[in-house]
């Protein structure tokens, strides 16, 4: 990734807070402020969603777990539709076609949304940074969209067992079948990192949406490993070794 030093570009509101926390000088020139009212839009329907998830999460349902994922991101995707002209492939029709915009097409909240996310992202890899200027060793791996894969400090001093459930950490095994449902939560796992994070207004920005949705973990362990390979950005083969 190459970022110019210098320049014009358009940015949401959490990427330029992180940009001058990095000792950036931004001048603006245009801005534009929309105001959705007292809660978060789709509130209510994406607790509902959500709820549902982490309960086959719970029952241990990977297809209703999968079916409730995609309908959320489905929402999301459907506030950005159309705003970029691109082909896709109609099932009904059976032919590639150009979409145009959905009932809820909304370029402002759509670029707030991918523009949270981003800047979020960016933070976890800025407070990597920080870290290790303080003597830590933080390797990030890969990251994209909403999620990172990374070599946690050495200070941390955490083992492989240290990041599942208790009553997984005798079983290793079934641990890796379980899958995401196996891991602890990511505050005791990695406490360094986590304090760090919570320096950031966009890191706690999440923190507070998922709070108002009755959630305190906004930060999840979807897998881990003590070997990896890595082939590109998606491209990751783990492995487990008991030595």
């Amino acid at each position: 990734l190459i970022t110019p030093l210098i320049g014009r570009a358009v940015a949401t509101i959490t990427e330029i807070h992180l940009a001058i926390c990095m000792g950036c000088k931004v001048k603006i020139h245009d801005a534009c402020v929309i105001e959705t009212g007292e809660t978060y839009l789709f509130k209510d329907h994406l607790k509902g969603l959500i709820d549902a998830r982490n309960e086959a999460k719970k029952e241990n349902d990977e297809l209703s777990q999968q079916m409730y994922k995609l309908i959320v991101n489905t929402l999301y995707g459907k506030i950005s539709q159309g705003i970029n002209s691109k082909s896709k492939f109609d099932l009904r029709d059976e032919n590639t076609k150009s979409f145009g915009t959905s009932p809820i097409t909304q370029p402002f909240i759509a670029s707030m949304i991918t523009g949270t996310l981003r800047g979020a992202l960016s933070a976890i890899l800025v407070a990597m940074d920080e870290l290790n200027k303080e003597g830590h060793d933080y390797i990030p791996i890969s990251a994209t969209t909403d999620g990172l894969l990374y070599k946690v400090s050495s200070k941390a001093n955490v083992k492989f067992t240290d990041c599942l459930k208790p009553e997984y950490r005798l079983n290793v095994k079934e641990s890796l079948e379980k899958g995401g449902s196996a891991f602890g939560v990511f505050a005791d796992v990695d406490p360094i990192l986590y304090e760090k994070l919570l320096e950031f207004p966009v890191i706690r920005l999440l923190q507070s949406s998922r709070q108002s949705w009755g959630y305190d973990e906004f930060l999840e362990i979807k897998h881990a490993v003590n070997k990896v390979l890595n082939i590109k950005t998606r491209g990751q083969i783990g492995a487990y070794n008991e030595k």
